[in-house]
């Protein structure tokens, strides 16, 4: 089976899509900076029994960055533009980390629309609150530090931005096949992807006005929750957080998380055991039978 790769126009930009398979759709939303490569291994196992389609957001990738700013609610237009322009019915949604922001915007925006919504370690309406954790140091990983750090990337050359983020492009590289390569140092190193990351960032995660949720209709909905103890290690190794600030700052993300089960009452709760924030390379069987479970459900619309 061949998948296809190309660039959808939705009216006003044109965004990258991957797709194979057949049968029911499966639209995957990833997280905030999250190349496709990071997923593709995943996609092929869905594609089996699926249509699978996963996309760059506006401004990654290849996808146009359009002439409005970026945040949650663009995200989310442009997501039901793509399921109108490929003639999509009843799709089941699957959105990571910020993915996750976008589709719980999506579900109030349209509802409807998605059959089934899977929120894999989702940012929250209220991830401000993350940021309220007292660190000791300069806290290089804040909201306010990303945004101060993605606008100079911003304005960096393609060539300077892969000298900057080169650790991160490595780390990349010892964990995804050879092939990909080229695309995440094309994906890590463009300038209009950052610009769109400070726009999302201060709009979304820093500002406290706009992050409220309302009620949106009882579609079927799984929240995966990444495992407490794997994270606070985690931050500890990674961050170099101190273990009460980490178990500070997981306390409020799983508290977070909590709330999203709350988004309706037909909801259900998945931990991925054993797993950081990046489920879907840690543990991408939880997401599998997540979906699979949905699949193989009788109880699904048509």
């Amino acid at each position: 089976m061949i998948y296809i790769k190309t660039l959808i126009d939705i009216g006003d930009k044109e965004l990258e899509i991957w797709m194979k398979g057949n049968g029911r759709t499966i639209i995957i939303q990833p997280g905030m900076i999250s190349p496709l490569a990071e997923w593709i291994a995943l996609c092929e196992e869905l594609s089996r029994h699926a249509r699978v389609i996963i996309y760059n957001r506006a401004g990654c990738g290849k996808s146009n960055k359009g002439i409005t700013t970026r945040n949650r609610k663009e995200n989310a237009k442009d997501l039901y533009a793509l399921i109108k322009k490929l003639s999509v019915t009843s799709p089941i949604i699957l959105g990571h980390s910020y993915g996750g922001l976008i589709l719980q915007q999506f579900a109030q925006e349209y509802p409807n629309v998605a059959s089934e919504i899977v929120l894999v370690d989702s940012t929250s309406f209220d991830a401000y609150k993350v940021d309220e954790v007292e660190l000791e140091g300069e806290d290089g990983n804040s909201t306010e530090a990303w945004i101060e750090k993605c606008r100079t990337y911003s304005g960096l050359s393609k060539k300077d931005l892969q000298v900057e983020m080169a650790d991160w492009i490595n780390e990349l590289k010892e964990i995804l096949p050879s092939s990909s390569h080229i695309e995440v140092e094309e994906f890590m190193s463009n300038p209009s992807m950052f610009e769109s990351l400070s726009e999302e960032l201060e709009y979304d995660l820093l500002s406290k006005e706009t992050n409220h949720y309302k009620s949106f209709l009882e579609t079927f909905t799984i929240v995966i929750g990444r495992d407490p103890k794997a994270s606070i290690i985690e931050m500890v190794e990674s961050e170099g957080l101190h273990k009460s600030e980490a178990e500070d700052i997981e306390n409020i993300w799983q508290g977070l998380i909590r709330n999203q089960t709350k988004l309706n009452s037909n909801t259900k709760y998945i931990l991925a055991e054993d797993s950081g924030h990046s489920v879907h390379l840690e543990k991408p069987e939880v997401i599998k039978r997540a979906v699979d479970s949905i699949l193989n459900s009788t109880n699904v619309k048509a």
